[in-house]
């Protein structure tokens, strides 16, 4: 039975309410472990970096397309500025991933063993810790497991209306990370191997779902012509002559791909040792030769043109990329090993999921005050704190609200999401990186410069605007959680006054 032919499996509502019930657990424990875990912590770069982009709504960044930018905008119109809506954020975008998966699970499976495809998934870092840090490869656990469904969707139907849907989802992906073309490659191989693939390609599908992406991506492909410094760019400083290096950066990243699934692998071995004397029929059945041939493109192809890719044009790859490319492993384990799973064994995994999760939770506010003590990941650095003291100064210097800040990375992106004002990042004081900052918007907000002390680059930039009206101070701040003191943090703090003439070309470009 072809995919063109085939439906999902029969669902029922008992189906539908463990998968909710699935769902919500996994948003409250993770959100929850955040909280917890991370309460020692602020927000790492990369989030509050997408929340500076998202208050400009730009069609693109120096960095990466804009899409994840806009889904940040648009949560924050909703929810809080504060760090719990940032996490649940985060939450929430995985357990959207793990609705398509199941949803396309159902063509394979039913019952029991479909959620075990979901509920599995909770066994990668990939789908849990790592999805934490809401960022460009993150919201991918999304937005390709929708990409995968609805390429299935539009190759059943072939309607105008699934068209549509995949065309924005494709560009929804691909506007979030270029490295998303790796998952439009692969429903391209899903779709010229399957054997209804004339059908396909003889109605009007395909081209309208090309037609709808390409629309999608004009806007940003158009700015990307007349940006100075662009994603592509960005992915160029990536490379390397160095072929060893490439190699063995490749190395570490497929033994981390391996080693993260030891988990997976002992609960589908335990699953595999239960159900081995279970009769066919209460195995799975045999896919269709269509379904068979796209559950082996999506669970693999992924993984292996990453490898290829950053192989071919020498990219160095880590393990961050692989957060959306596993989405289907555990589906497509169940399928091949044929693994017979019923409601007992379900519920097993779920109490062993459910155990792991409340142990977790109960050492998670100890480990994060041991980071806070060790300074691990950088769970000591006072971002928030800085920025309050640097905008209550501000206001008390200057009168107006803080509007546009600059200096240390961690410390200028901090500002712009914990400082009350919400000021703009001028990134590396350079206009190339922040396009949205020109002379007449620096001349009306002036420009707060925080910098480490021991910050070379940011001290160094901060000198071009001596001569200037100009406020200077020096703070020390340290964190303090629960008992715990995290080590002290010097910074040097300059106001440029507004209504002043700002240089905006930087004497030396960061390094990124």
């Amino acid at each position: 039975m072809s995919i063109a032919l085939s439906a999902p499996l029969r669902r029922s509502e008992s189906d539908t309410r463990d998968l909710l019930l699935l769902l919500v657990a996994h948003v409250v424990l993770w959100t929850a472990f955040c909280l917890l875990y991370l309460a020692p912590s602020d927000l790492q770069n990369d989030m509050t970096e997408a929340f500076s982009w998202a208050q400009e709504m730009p069609l693109g960044t120096y960095k990466h397309p804009p899409f994840y930018a806009w889904v940040v905008h648009g949560w924050f119109s909703l929810f809080p500025i504060v760090d719990w809506a940032f996490y649940l954020l985060s939450s929430v975008n995985a357990a959207i991933g793990l609705a398509a998966v199941w949803a396309i699970a159902g063509r394979y499976l039913s019952g029991p063993a479909r959620l075990a495809a979901v509920l599995l998934l909770e066994a990668l870092p990939f789908a849990t810790v790592q999805s934490l840090n809401f960022n460009a490869n993150s919201v991918l656990l999304s937005l390709w497991p929708l990409v995968m469904l609805l390429f299935l969707r539009a190759f059943d139907r072939r309607d105008l209306t699934s068209a549509v849907m995949l065309g924005l989802a494709a560009a929804a992906a691909m506007l979030s990370k270029y490295y998303s073309g790796v998952i439009l490659a692969c429903c391209l191989a899903a779709a010229l191997a399957h054997p209804d693939r004339r059908r396909f390609f003889a109605s009007l599908a395909p081209y309208a779902a090309l037609a709808v992406f390409a629309a999608a991506m004009t806007p940003h492909v158009l700015w990307h012509l007349h940006a100075a410094i662009g994603p592509l760019q960005y992915m160029a400083s990536k490379s390397h002559s160095d072929t060893l290096r490439i190699l063995a950066k490749a190395g570490i990243f497929v033994a981390g791909c391996v080693a993260v699934h030891a988990l997976l692998g002992a609960a589908l071995a335990w699953l595999w040792r239960r159900g081995r004397t279970a009769t066919p029929e209460d195995r799975p059945p045999v896919p269709s030769t269509g379904d068979r041939r796209a559950l082996a493109i999506f669970a693999l192809g992924p993984f292996l043109l990453t490898v290829a890719i950053a192989l071919a044009f020498k990219v160095k790859i880590v393990t961050q990329f692989a957060i959306p490319i596993f989405s289907l492993s555990p589906l497509a384990a169940i399928v091949w090993l044929r693994l017979a799973i019923d409601r007992a064994a379900l519920h097993r995994l779920a109490r062993l999921t459910g155990i792991g999760g409340l142990l977790l939770l109960s050492a998670a506010p100890f480990a994060g005050a041991w980071t806070l003590r060790h300074d691990i990941e950088h769970a000591a650095e006072p971002r928030r704190l800085v920025a309050e003291r640097v905008t209550a100064l501000w206001r008390q210097q200057v009168g107006t609200p803080l509007a546009v800040v600059a200096g240390s990375e961690s410390y200028a992106l901090g500002a712009t999401f914990y400082s009350p004002d919400h000021p703009t990042d001028f990134t590396a004081f350079a206009s190339a990186y922040a396009p949205w900052i020109d002379a007449d918007r620096l001349r009306r907000g002036g420009l707060a410069v925080i910098c480490l002390k021991d910050d070379d680059w940011c001290l160094g930039e901060a000198a071009k605007y001596q001569g200037l009206d100009t406020w200077r101070t020096e703070l020390s701040v340290a964190k303090r959680l629960r008992g715990v003191t995290g080590r002290p943090f010097d910074f040097v703090v300059i106001f440029v006054r507004p209504g002043q003439t700002l240089p905006l070309e930087p004497i030396r470009l960061r390094p990124f």
